[in-house]
């Protein structure tokens, strides 16, 4: 069978032919509240000389990917969303399907970098400026940024990808926060162990937000009706909302950033 595929219909959240201006409305604010957020985190980190740290440039970069992640993707839903039009060409599903695992790949890594930015700011205080030098956090950052045949290719592909672009840098934050608490508990006082597990609790709110409804989404069972229904919903939360999430969570719970911010 040499016949080819040239137009996907887009399921979407609800089986409805009609327009649906209630979501579109909803999924445009959650996308411009993502851009805004997103904007601001980057305008204020670039120019607040004291935010200019190695923790700041990891958050910067996490911004850039989340900025570019929502509109790979919320763009074609909105349209969809208005339109009622589910239609989609291969070339356009291929394109963007493409870039979209590009940029999840991206941010697992650099989530695993920003867990190891951590590790060396508490593990190794007086070394932690020569060891995230500049050059350091650039290469870094740098290799952050890195079909309809036989499904068997395709599957031992994406066991490939969750193998090593999903699972191996959520095993690397693992180790390393295993590494962190075991440091942290060596702290004397009550006050300096709350204070120094703070400087991670937003960096560990993401990684949890992130990985368990990426987690849920590729990996969980949906042989019924019911499960498909929510796997849908965790996928929204997982592409949609987790972008929009970071710079709310990453300003509310830190203190150097809502300073910067007045």
């Amino acid at each position: 069978n040499q016949s080819t595929v040239s137009v996907f219909l887009v399921v979407g959240l609800c089986d409805s032919d009609e327009p649906q201006f209630v979501l579109f409305l909803i999924f445009l604010a959650i996308y411009l509240i993502t851009i805004l957020g997103n904007i601001v985190i980057l305008s204020v980190i670039s120019s607040d000389q004291r935010l200019h740290t190695p923790m700041y440039f990891f958050l910067a970069n996490l911004s850039i990917i989340d900025i570019i992640f929502s509109s790979v993707t919320v763009p074609k839903l909105l349209f969809i969303l208005l339109t009622a039009q589910k239609a989609t060409s291969f070339s356009d599903c291929i394109t963007q399907l493409s870039f979209f695992q590009f940029f999840v790949v991206a941010e697992c890594y650099l989530l695993a970098v920003m867990a190891y930015d951590r590790y060396v700011a508490i593990c190794f205080p007086l070394n932690y400026t020569l060891i995230m030098s500049r050059e350091v956090r650039f290469r870094m950052v740098l290799a952050c940024w890195l079909s309809c045949s036989d499904t068997r290719l395709g599957e031992a592909i994406f066991l490939l990808v969750v193998v090593f672009a999903g699972m191996g840098p959520l095993t690397f934050i693992l180790v390393t926060y295993g590494r962190i608490i075991a440091a942290v508990t060596k702290i004397s006082t009550s006050k300096g162990r709350s204070k120094t597990f703070s400087t991670c609790a937003s960096h560990f709110t993401v990684v949890a937000l992130y990985y368990g409804s990426g987690i849920f989404s590729y990996i969980w069972p949906s042989s019924t009706y019911t499960m498909d229904k929510d796997v849908k919903v965790v996928a929204v939360l997982y592409t949609i909302m987790t972008p929009m999430l970071n710079p709310i969570i990453y300003s509310l719970r830190n203190r150097e950033v809502k300073r910067a911010l007045k």
